[in-house]
Parts: structure tokens; sequence; C-alpha cells
């Protein structure tokens, strides 16, 4: 079969190009003696940097604290001051917690486990009784949930803001200031 001198000519540059490309490759890429042989990986401008072992923080210890109103960090200082006011600082550890934006999640969630709540118990008590006025059974439930609702929107709103300190959200993930400098930076602001 006879090629045509275009083919042909591709041909010698398809096979020219593969060892030069892979010759420049090797000289651009060749470690140093003391140089890993791992390139790195690119990381674009907005990337964090990577956390180190000692930085880690884990989900599940952070939530739990919060769950209980206790700072994420210590787990001992009280996260909040007053029923959903969250101190500016942590009074044993002094971690900083005024970056936490909890905003309407935890009133959705706890929306969420009051109409569980209410609605199962309204469900239940048809069941258990059918004889017992509707009435009744709404203004009790209404009760039962208000009431379930203002014990778990705490928990919960210490909750979120466990959870955006375990995952360094809105500005947890800033650099922790010891209290005495923290004082010092904001009278000199």
């Amino acid at each position: 079969m006879v090629e045509s001198p275009r083919k042909q000519q591709s041909r010698e540059n398809a096979v020219s190009a593969e060892p030069r490309v892979a010759e420049s490759e090797s000289v651009l890429h060749s470690p140093s003696p003391g140089e890993s042989q791992l390139a790195p990986t690119p990381m674009s401008p907005g990337t964090p940097q990577p956390v180190d072992g000692s930085m880690k923080r884990n989900l599940a210890v952070a939530v739990g604290r919060g769950l209980l109103g206790r700072c994420p960090d210590c787990g001992k200082g009280a996260m909040f001051r007053a029923y959903l006011r969250v101190n500016q600082r942590c009074p044993v550890c002094g971690e900083d917690l005024s970056a936490q934006r909890a905003d309407d999640a935890p009133a959705f969630l706890t929306l969420l486990v009051g109409c569980l709540v209410g609605g199962a118990g309204v469900l239940l008590s048809d069941d258990a009784s059918s004889q017992t006025p509707l009435l009744v059974v709404a203004l009790f439930w209404l009760v039962v949930t208000a009431v379930a609702s203002l014990l778990v929107l705490p928990r919960i709103k210490g909750a979120v803001v466990g959870y955006q300190w375990a995952l360094r959200m809105h500005g947890f993930g800033a650099a922790r200031t010891s209290p005495q400098r923290a004082s010092t930076n904001t009278r000199q602001h």
C-alpha cells in the first residue's frame, strides 16, 4: 500500500515528538538528591493550607459538646451567657466563639423536632383514646410541643456552633489568639 506524503509526515512527527516530550518532562521534574519523588499538588490561591495532626478538630466531639452547651474546644467552659446568646470567648480556654453564624438553622431544626413530637403525640393520643375531646388533645400537645421546643432550641444552637467550629467555618479557622493578646488588639483599634 502506498502512503501519501502527508500521512507519512504526520506519522514521523508523532513518532519523533513523543520521545522529546518524555525527555523534557524527565529533565523538568527530576528530583534532586534531598527532594521527594512526588510532585507537589497544585493549589489555588483560595485553598486553605493543610492542617497538621495536632490542629484537627473532631466533628462528633465538637457537636456533642455543643449539645451540652459547652465550649467545642475544651468542653469545660459555658458556650452561652444567656438563653441563646453565645459568649464571645470561652471563659475557660479563651477560644474565640464570636465567629459563629448559626442564624436560622437552629430554628428550622427545632421546628422539625417540635412538629414531629406534636404530630406524633396527637396521632398517638387519638389511637389511645378516641373518646377524649379534640380540643383537650390539641391544647395538651400544643403545650408539650412549646416546652419541648424551648428545651431543644439552645441545644441545637450549641450543636450548630460546634459543627461550624469543627469545620472551621465563618472565621473559626483563624489562628488562635490568647485572651491577653485579644484584649490588647481590641484596645489598639
